[in-house]
């Protein structure tokens, strides 16, 4: 079975490469979760993006376990990292981006379909997925914020 991602033991550490879309259409996050949590604790991990993005469920679960690792890890952007895979970036101790990389942040967005119930209970999930993804990018990391349009 192809994966989105591929984890490889290091002679000082792991590298954990995903080079695919986010979710949906390889192994969940739930799969990830379990071969991440495998490593010896303190492992230091390298971790490799480029990815378009995907499922920003899956993007905060993996998110919330790389935090979680006890071990360093430093984030490289080898080509893109947009959308759910920007955020999945966030969780590093030291990212690392060479020139002609990419990082691609951006509000929540998506399609809804139903009533004016329906869409405003999207929205509200879309502010909260917002501010989520806000906290995960501080300025530190220069990354700007802009407030959100009347």
């Amino acid at each position: 079975m192809n994966s989105w991602y591929t984890i490889r033991a290091q002679s000082t550490g792991a590298e954990v490469v995903i080079y695919d879309e986010i979710g949906a259409y390889g192994v969940s996050a739930k799969g990830f979760l379990a071969e991440l949590g495998a490593l010896p604790d303190a492992t230091p991990l390298t971790l490799r993006l480029n990815s378009p993005g995907g499922s920003v469920f899956d993007a905060v679960a993996i998110y919330n376990a790389i935090k979680r690792h006890t071990g360093t890890v430093t984030v490289w952007i080898d080509g893109i990292a947009a959308s759910a895979a920007s955020y999945i970036a966030m969780a590093g101790d030291e990212i690392v981006m060479p020139e002609n990389a990419f990082l691609m942040i951006h509000d929540p967005a998506g399609m809804v379909m139903g009533t004016a119930f329906d869409m405003r209970a999207m929205a509200e999930r879309w502010t909260r997925s917002r501010a989520a993804c806000c906290r995960a990018t501080p300025p530190s990391r220069g990354v700007r914020r802009r407030k959100s349009p009347p």
